[in-house]
């Protein structure tokens, strides 16, 4: 993997493009550290699958109801870019500054346990986690045409 992870909203990072399948991913930084398979939904019909890759401290997941295609990625790693300036370990105000001229939509805060704060983008499917004041993990997905609809990156064959 490249030296920065540049976070591509709605799209992924860097070459991994959401939408693509698990034996593309493999095929583009190996086998996974650890897979784990859970209920992501609220009716538990479906499986998420996700893929942790430690070496590069981000997490890739698929969803059955999608095909199996990669919906979702988080990082946690210190060369993390959006927007061309690295995230790791900012504060919520620099966050919120780096985003606005980002048009993402209304940012939310969500105190969480154990000082723990998430700034919700969900026009962008775009989450921050903040632990003692600074930013953590950075999740996000594919974005969406309706509720059901993913809107993917890639022609999904």
């Amino acid at each position: 993997m490249e030296n920065l992870q540049e976070i591509k909203i709605g799209k992924g990072l860097n070459t991994i493009l959401f939408g693509i399948s698990r034996p593309t991913l493999k095929n583009q930084l190996g086998q996974p550290t650890e897979i784990d398979s859970y209920n992501a939904g609220d009716d538990d019909e479906y499986l998420t699958e996700a893929w942790h890759y430690d070496e590069y401290e981000i997490s890739a997941s698929f969803d059955e109801e999608d095909d199996w295609r990669l919906t979702t990625l988080s990082t946690s790693s210190p060369i993390a870019t959006l927007n061309g300036k690295k995230v790791m370990g900012l504060s919520m105000t620099e966050i919120q500054e780096l985003a606005a001229p980002l048009d993402l939509g209304e940012g939310e805060i969500e105190e969480m346990e154990e000082d723990q704060t998430l700034l919700s983008y969900i026009d962008s499917s775009l989450n921050f986690w903040f632990e003692d004041g600074k930013l953590s993990e950075v999740q996000w997905g594919v974005l969406w045409k309706d509720e059901d609809t993913p809107k993917w990156p890639v022609p999904v064959l």
